[in-house]
């Protein structure tokens, strides 16, 4: 995980420039711990996508930390990546097909059972 937040503050360094990094130097050295921590996050609940009780336990703590990825972020006034909004937004559409069936795909269902 060390190299991991390594390459996320020497990005995020360069994002911010060097006199704000001297400045903030904390805040971006957190930053970069979150966001590794949330890559950690999101491996764990693909992994444990079955088990419903793990999966959700990690959404919440996934949650928490993109929170405050967005905080951190914000008071750094730099932009927020769109990849976590990705990632959730993928991830709630797959979780949604999952746990909600479309009455499109039961009808599709209940068609091809009429058919054989």
């Amino acid at each position: 995980m060390k190299e991991i937040v390594e390459d996320y503050e020497v990005r995020l360094r360069v994002r911010v420039g060097e006199g704000e990094y001297e400045r903030h130097q904390e805040l971006v050295r957190l930053l970069a711990r979150n966001l590794a921590l949330e890559d950690i996050l999101w491996e764990e609940i693909t992994t444990h996508i079955r088990d419903v009780e793990l999966r959700n336990d990690l959404l919440k703590q996934r949650n928490q930390i993109v929170k405050d990825i967005h905080t951190e972020f914000r008071a750094l006034k730099i932009e927020v990546p769109t990849l976590v909004e990705q990632k959730t937004e993928k991830f709630m559409d797959f979780l949604g097909g999952l746990d909600d069936p479309s009455e499109e795909r039961s009808k599709e269902s209940e068609d091809s059972i009429d058919r054989t």
